[in-house]
């Protein structure tokens, strides 16, 4: 498909793939609470199947998702962690190397929204360079009354803590599940692109105010 920034993306199976041709590999967990779907997120994207018996995920797995950006073929090894919080000092080592936290709650749990800064500031401490977080607030196919946490919500969220993409999602109908996946396609695309065109990188910058003005100073690398 094509996109509005001038980037082709393309979801592809893995029939489709050369098995003797480079791909580029980038590491992504979810992340959030126990209960919100993370499972059920990554089955929907991986596999377009939704089923209402999964069981709290014990320890980490991970799947595949592979995609064509451009003339890039990329493979995602997309984590699913578990959220019970006797977990939570394990998740911690997960996020070494990887390029997307995907940040999960669910819009029909408030307790998983007010949670959020906790997991946002777990992300913060355990990575040396600033990491995209996508949020994603998910079952939003129910019924409006069971939804507690608005969409404007998330977005203020998103917004005061400097997220990277923002997105109420269904795993059980699909919707907007692809989406988000092409969207950290992208992110780790543009990522790649600058490590091999390091002239690229170091012409963007960014200004930082010292009490003699202005200085420029490189931006830190998005992964």
């Amino acid at each position: 498909m094509d996109s509005n920034d001038g980037i082709t993306i393309k979801r592809l199976n893995v029939n489709e793939l050369n098995p003797n041709e480079e791909l580029i590999n980038y590491k992504i967990i979810l992340v959030g609470d126990s209960s919100v779907g993370k499972t059920c997120l990554l089955m929907r994207a991986v596999n377009n199947k939704f089923t209402d018996n999964y069981q709290a995920t014990i320890g980490f797995e991970f799947l595949l998702m592979y995609f064509q950006v451009n003339n890039v073929k990329i493979k995602l090894q997309i984590w699913d962690t578990c959220g019970q919080e006797i977990y939570r000092s394990l998740i911690q080592g997960f996020y070494r190397n990887t390029a997307v936290t995907i940040l999960v709650f669910s819009k029909a749990s408030r307790n998983s929204f007010d949670n959020l800064g906790g997991w946002v500031k777990d992300v913060k401490n355990n990575t040396e360079q600033e990491m995209p977080i996508f949020l994603v607030g998910n079952k939003c196919d129910m019924e409006s009354k069971a939804q507690v946490v608005t969409k404007e919500e998330g977005e203020e969220f998103a917004k005061q803590y400097n997220l990277k993409y923002y997105s109420d999602v269904s795993a059980k109908t699909g919707y907007k599940v692809l989406d988000t996946f092409e969207e950290v396609a992208k992110i780790v695309y543009k990522d790649f692109c600058m490590q091999r065109n390091p002239r690229q990188k170091l012409n963007k910058m960014t200004l930082e105010k010292k009490d003699d003005g202005l200085i420029e100073k490189p931006k830190k690398k998005c992964c």
